[in-house]
């Protein structure tokens, strides 16, 4: 799924996300026919084919589970897929929504069976391209990866710089994740009107959230446009990840705050930050908070993020590497943290990935060009 720009009354581009939102059968799922089958569906006989089904147009094969929690049961799986030794992860950011969502198909990959060991490399600044210069340096080792998503896609063209996402090898578009603004729970704004008339009169209060050109950074722009404020004078203090966010913000070193919705909900439901918006199309589950169109903001906005492979990984690799991460998508233990942190399966793996990529690079690009930014 891409962007899409649309008019507003005001006569300026806004984009918004159009989702399409597939679902992923629980763990208890009825039996899943040949002809709808996705890896880690259950299915009815041992040694049952379901050609075309897997990623890629690969074949599934119901195969009864020795790993992971469904051990023991029948599943459409993929019967040449080899379970991982090591993932090297490149985080291109301080601990926060990159090393999320690493950690948390790492530790799906890690509790299903799919992985023994993974690793981490922090490698913040430039809005991600830092990471992706030191990653895409990396030769003849298929273990490395990279986390990547909307941030960098707005960080590149931002930065200027000549590195090319699509350059290096990919493998998985994984999820998408809302946005939350955020104020101290003491803070004076109880509603994002109130916010927002004083935001008018003062373009220039500070608002903290990732590196320059991030999904937080498009995403207060776009915001402020839609409230006929010019984002070109916002005051917009960056950071290398959530953590940074929320510490800017618990102080007041900013008057708000924006950053991925599972990034505050600890400290929101500690009691320690209002959510004004999330810019969700509907409700979050567990999430106190109205959406931006509930509130007469049309706007969507979400960050996807994806895993690369090294440009010069091996084709057998690459395809096994993709069938892992497939796999892992119709796990339990994968589908607990899509719900623990509210992300959508937003998915699309190999070659769905990157045509994914060719459309939406250039779309990002335009974003950045409109909103003033990496002219």
């Amino acid at each position: 799924m891409s962007l899409k720009k649309v008019l507003t009354g005001a006569g300026v581009f806004m984009t918004a996300f159009a989702l399409v939102i597939s679902s992923v059968p629980s763990a208890s799922a009825a039996k899943v026919p040949s002809r709808k089958a996705k890896a880690g569906d259950e299915c009815g006989r041992a040694g049952m084919l379901a050609p075309g089904r897997g990623a890629e147009g690969s074949t599934l094969t119901c195969i009864k589970m020795t790993y992971g929690t469904a051990t023991g049961e029948l599943r459409w799986w993929y019967k040449d897929l080899k379970p991982l030794k090591n993932l090297d992860w490149v985080v291109p950011a301080n601990p926060g929504g990159y090393s999320q969502t690493s950690t948390a198909i790492s530790e799906s990959l890690k509790k299903e069976g799919l992985l023994s060991t993974y690793s981490s490399t922090f490698k913040p600044g430039a809005g991600g391209t830092v990471g992706l210069g030191f990653f895409q340096e990396i030769k003849a080792k298929p273990e490395s990866v990279l986390i990547t998503g909307l941030a960098m896609a707005g960080g590149i063209p931002t930065n200027k710089s000549p590195l090319k996402l699509e350059a290096s090898t990919p493998v998985a578009k994984v999820m998408r994740e809302y946005q939350a603004l955020v104020v101290p729970a003491t803070s004076k704004y109880k509603t994002l009107a109130a916010f927002v008339a004083d935001w008018k009169a003062n373009p220039t209060m500070a608002l903290s959230g990732g590196s320059s050109g991030s999904t937080d950074h498009q995403f207060l722009g776009l915001l402020a446009k839609a409230n006929g404020i010019d984002p070109k004078k916002m005051n917009f203090v960056v950071h290398s990840g959530g953590p940074e966010v929320i510490a800017s913000v618990l102080s007041g070193a900013t008057v708000a705050g924006t950053s991925g919705s599972a990034e505050f909900l600890t400290q929101v439901q500690a009691g320690k930050l209002r959510v004004l918006a999330i810019s969700s199309a509907k409700r979050l589950s567990g999430y106190p908070a109205r959406t931006l169109k509930e509130q007469g903001v049309n706007l969507v906005y979400g960050n996807w993020r994806g895993v690369m492979a090294t440009a010069d990984l091996s084709e057998a690799d690459r395809a096994n590497l993709v069938k892992v991460l497939d796999a892992m998508r119709g796990t339990a233990t994968w589908q607990g943290y899509l719900k623990q942190y509210n992300w959508d399966d937003e998915w699309a793996a190999g070659k769905a990935f990157g045509d994914f990529l060719k459309e939406e690079l250039p779309l990002v690009k335009g974003v950045i060009t409109d909103l003033g930014l990496g002219g």
